[in-house]
């Protein structure tokens, strides 16, 4: 079973290669610098893999930063009245409109 399986994957490289040398210049440098790229990625794989919980991690910190921020100190949610999903804080409102007679 073992032999059987290292023997076509021999077969199969073969057969690549034999492809390989049937592609024009330009296609063949198009295919190597492509098999050169998923080397790389391979090779940098398992780093990627045992440092993406930290960046997860980072990047969940940073996003509940934002949100506390972007909530403001609780005394700001006081004073902002919720219709629904719409907020109107008290911010927003304008002063009464002065009549002709407070101009002069």
């Amino acid at each position: 079973m073992f032999v059987d399986v290292l023997a076509a994957l021999g077969l199969l490289a073969c057969l690549l290669l034999l492809a390989r040398m049937a592609l024009s210049q330009r296609r063949r440098q198009r295919l190597d610098a492509a098999m050169r790229e998923a080397a790389a990625g391979l090779r940098r794989l398992p780093w990627r893999l045992r440092h993406r919980r930290h960046v997860q991690q980072d990047a969940a910190e940073a996003a509940q930063e934002a949100i506390r921020r972007a909530r403001g100190p609780s005394r700001t949610r006081a004073r902002t009245q919720w219709d629904g999903n719409v907020a109107r804080p008290d911010a927003f409102d304008r002063p009464p409109p002065r009549s002709p007679k407070d101009l002069h």
